[in-house]
């Protein structure tokens, strides 16, 4: 008896010292992407807050990732793919303390569909006034969208209304055969009037009336999360103020360069512009 609570004390110990070492555990969601997709980075340490190291740290496509903790001691994350980045698997490392793990992603290749249009050229080429007007509006939302601030979301993102989308994000807009851009967010249809609401709570940072979004809101979401919501008819919110989800905040419209009612929505994580349908899809 006494032979064999020797040969197997070791073994159990050595048990213990494995079981502490993989204290540390890594979730992400999803697996898949798409350029301009957002992924989400769970890390669940030891919930003793003794035991616990600080932030965890890894890097995606030479990005510093930004953890926040949540009430329960363990960390997330939300990722952006920039639209640009190159399709293969991507190996990202972990490190909390003396503990690393390694998660991969893996981004697709994608074609993303082009749309030529043809407008007047007034509506392509502008006039020195609108150009500079454009420049100065263009620095004010680089400014806003800069922050990184204190989590105010809380669950799941809902959808802004309620319509069907009528254009998709990463679009590639050929105007008059030559000038090119990026459709960056998606539009949805609308009749003006049609209630906007907000994706999530939030705080509003910007209510401008804008030469190419018109009547604009943006809502810092904190973690660097921004929602963005243009071409409104009207304004149901004040600048600074605290909404929460599905709160409405404006109503869709035409204002600004716009054909047509609808609202133009996106998202920008940490400086960059990305997929609203693919945070719609994460279980937060």
């Amino acid at each position: 008896m006494k032979f064999i609570y020797r040969l197997f004390l070791p073994i159990a110990l050595t048990l213990i010292l494995y079981l502490h070492s993989q204290a540390m555990s890594v979730e992400i969601q999803p697996k898949e992407v798409l350029p301009g997709d957002v992924f989400l980075l769970k890390v669940y340490t030891d919930k003793n807050p003794s035991a616990n190291p600080g932030s965890p740290q890894a890097e995606f496509a030479g990005r510093e990732m930004a953890f926040f903790q949540t009430a329960d001691n363990h960390f997330i994350a939300l990722i952006p793919v920039d639209i640009e980045t190159p399709p293969k698997k991507y190996p990202i490392t972990i490190a909390s303390g003396e503990e690393a793990r390694t998660v991969y992603l893996r981004v697709k290749r994608y074609k993303f569909p082009t749309q030529r249009i043809t407008l007047p050229e007034e509506k392509v080429i502008l006039s020195p006034e609108d150009l500079k007007r454009a420049g100065k509006e263009a620095g004010l939302m680089k400014s806003v969208l800069s922050q990184i601030t204190m989590r105010e979301w809380d669950g799941r993102f809902a959808v802004p209304t309620g319509t069907a989308i009528s254009e998709v994000f990463g679009v590639k807009r050929v105007m008059n055969g030559k000038k090119t851009s990026v459709h960056c967010g998606i539009d949805y249809k609308g009749q003006t009037g049609t209630p906007v609401r907000a994706v999530n709570s939030g705080k509003v940072v910007l209510r401008e009336e804008l030469f190419f979004g018109g009547n604009t809101v943006v809502i810092d979401h904190g973690t660097g999360l921004f929602s963005v919501y243009m071409h409104l008819s009207g304004f149901h919110v004040a600048k600074d103020e605290k909404v929460s989800k599905g709160q409405m905040i404006g109503l869709v419209g035409m204002s600004g360069r716009a054909t047509g009612p609808h609202l133009h929505f996106g998202f920008n994580l940490q400086g960059v512009k990305v997929n609203p349908l693919s945070i719609f899809k994460l279980e937060l």
